[in-house]
């Protein structure tokens, strides 16, 4: 199971498509900030990611 996709803009579409066809539930959907300059690659290409798609957190957050 992947935990998150990071994705630019040209790309999140795709990455809510993979998420929800190989994990078969909606994922956790965020625009990053831009966190003291550090560059996040897209997982489709080499440009910087705005988005992340998935689950950040481990399968336990949830739990009581």
């Amino acid at each position: 199971m992947r935990s998150v996709i990071y994705s630019c803009e040209e790309h999140v579409e795709e990455a809510l498509d993979d998420w929800v066809y190989g994990e078969e539930t909606f994922p956790e959907f965020e625009k990053l900030e831009d966190a003291d300059g550090v560059w996040i690659t897209c997982g489709y290409c080499k440009n910087q990611a705005i988005y992340m798609v998935g689950n950040e957190c481990s399968d336990t957050k949830y739990r009581k």
